[in-house]
């Protein structure tokens, strides 16, 4: 009989339990052992858009449910799904106003996110300020944040891609517009001086396409 100190999981740290589970392909298992020893806030937005990019794909699976789906139950059941996975999310929490996403961590660790339909660009921009000169304080520890673009028409690519060339003609003070190498055509960020702070804030613009027309003509399986 194996012995407790003859057990190896026994014997294992928890970077070599977050190396076999990300060897394993257990993300949820490596991401939760991430969250639980992030020191750093750069470590704390990382892991979370990792878990963020996963409920957005939760989201995008079923999009035949979400046609009818004002942006609040949108935006609810990712906060929900952010909640089980350990986080402490929350919708409408009073930040400046009341925020779309709000999550937080460790240290006055902040992240907000703000959620808009796609209905004009203007409707996005707006929600872009709400997110930047209402919400966001750009304190150290506070200076990312995201704007999500829930999608319901085709061609999502390009509602991303026509975003991101109208951004950059808004006059927004040191405007930087940065790649997303997981998924180049529905992500990008930018960076700009934050008004409030006058600190560099980085902003993650996330497609999420919802967009269901199927011309198959069959009933629903």
């Amino acid at each position: 009989m194996t012995s407790q100190n003859e057990d190896p999981l026994l014997n294992m740290t928890l970077g070599q339990f977050k190396d076999v589970a990300a060897a394993l392909g257990l993300a949820g298992l490596a991401n939760s052992i991430k969250r639980y020893t992030l020191t750093t806030y750069s470590q704390f937005v990382d892991v979370l858009y990792a878990d963020l990019t996963e409920a957005l794909s939760i989201i995008q699976e079923n999009p035949e449910l979400r046609q009818e789906d004002e942006e609040d139950r949108l935006t609810i059941e990712i906060v929900s799904i952010l909640r089980g996975m350990g986080y402490n999310a929350e919708h409408e929490r009073k930040v400046g106003g009341h925020t779309d996403i709000s999550v937080r961590g460790r240290d006055r660790f902040l992240w907000i996110g703000e959620a808009k339909i796609h209905d004009s660009y203007k409707y996005i921009f707006q929600g872009f300020q709400q997110l930047c000169t209402r919400y966001s304080t750009g304190d150290s520890g506070q200076d990312c944040g995201g704007l999500l673009i829930y999608i319901p028409n085709k061609n999502a690519a390009n509602v991303v891609r026509t975003w991101r060339k109208r951004i950059e003609n808004e006059g927004i003070e040191d405007l930087a517009i940065l790649d997303c190498e997981e998924r180049p055509d529905m992500v990008f960020y930018t960076t700009h001086k934050h008004e409030r702070s006058g600190r560099t804030f980085k902003v993650k613009h996330i497609g999420v396409s919802i967009y269901f027309d199927p011309k198959d003509h069959s009933k629903a399986a």
